[in-house]
C-alpha cells in the first residue's frame, strides 16, 4: 500500500508539471508574438537563420525540449514556433539548443548567457564552442548599416559579425582567431601547442582552427 501510495504520489507530480509545461507554451499571454512589420524596411534577416531549427531551451523554470526554434541575434531574443507564428519565449532563459542535423553531437549548437566580458554584457547569449580549462564562445552579432543606391535612395541592410572570447581563471577577454592570439593564452603549453599547429598545418582560416587548438590546449 504504501509503495503505491509512492508511485501515484509521483504520477501526480509528473501531470502537474507537464502540464505547466504545456500552458506556458501554448498561453499566448506569456508570450510576445514576432512583429515582421518591425523590420519591413531593413534588407536581410535579424535572425541567426530564417530555418526554424529543432531544439530545446533551458529556463529557470525547466526545461523545454523538442521545439522549433529561432535565434533573434539584433534583439537578443529566442523564439518558438506555434502554428507557424513566432512567439518570444518570456521565461528566464539560461541556455538553448540547438539540433541542425539529425546525428552526432557535434551537430548541436548550443548557447547560454551570464558570460561578462569586454562589448559582451551577461545578457547576450554566446555559442559554446569548447570547455576545459580555457573556455571558448561566439558572440555573433546584427548592425543595420545604410547605404545609398541609385533609384532607391538609402537603404537599410542587416550585416552580421562575429567575436570570439576565452575565458580562462575566471577572466574573459576578446580574442582574435589567430595564431598570435592563440599563444598568448597559452604560456604554459606553448611549446607543444606551436608544435600541434604546425605538425596539423593549421592556418585558421576556419572557426574550426581555433576550436581544434583550444580542445588539443585544454587536453594537456
Amino acid at each position: 500500500m504504501r509503495t503505491f501510495f509512492f508511485l501515484l504520489s509521483g504520477m501526480l507530480f509528473s501531470v502537474a508539471v507537464f502540464s505547466q509545461n504545456i500552458s506556458i507554451l501554448q498561453d499566448p499571454m506569456s508570450s510576445r508574438i514576432f512583429n515582421i512589420e518591425k523590420y519591413a524596411e531593413i534588407r536581410g534577416t535579424p535572425f541567426l537563420t530564417d530555418k526554424w531549427t529543432r531544439g530545446s531551451v533551458t529556463t529557470t523554470r525547466g526545461i523545454y525540449e523538442n521545439l522549433e526554434l529561432k535565434y533573434n541575434v539584433y534583439d537578443n531574443a529566442l523564439f518558438f514556433n506555434k502554428n507557424e507564428e513566432a512567439f518570444e519565449l518570456q521565461d528566464d532563459i539560461v541556455s538553448f539548443t540547438l539540433m541542425h542535423k539529425s546525428g552526432t553531437s557535434g551537430e548541436y549548437s548550443t548557447y547560454k548567457k551570464g558570460i561578462e566580458g569586454p562589448g559582451l554584457s551577461a545578457q547576450q547569449f554566446v555559442q559554446v564552442l569548447a570547455e576545459g580549462r580555457i573556455d571558448l564562445y561566439r558572440l555573433d552579432l546584427k548592425h543595420v548599416s545604410e547605404m545609398s543606391e541609385v533609384n532607391a535612395g538609402m537603404v537599410k541592410t542587416f550585416t552580421g559579425g562575429i567575436k570570439y572570447y576565452a575565458k580562462k581563471d575566471k577572466a574573459v577577454t576578446l580574442i582574435r582567431a589567430d595564431k598570435d592570439s592563440v599563444l598568448l593564452l597559452v604560456p604554459d603549453k606553448s611549446d607543444q601547442v606551436k608544435e600541434f599547429i604546425t605538425s596539423n598545418k593549421i592556418s585558421f582560416r576556419k572557426e574550426e582552427d581555433l576550436i581544434k587548438v583550444l580542445k588539443y590546449y585544454n587536453s594537456l
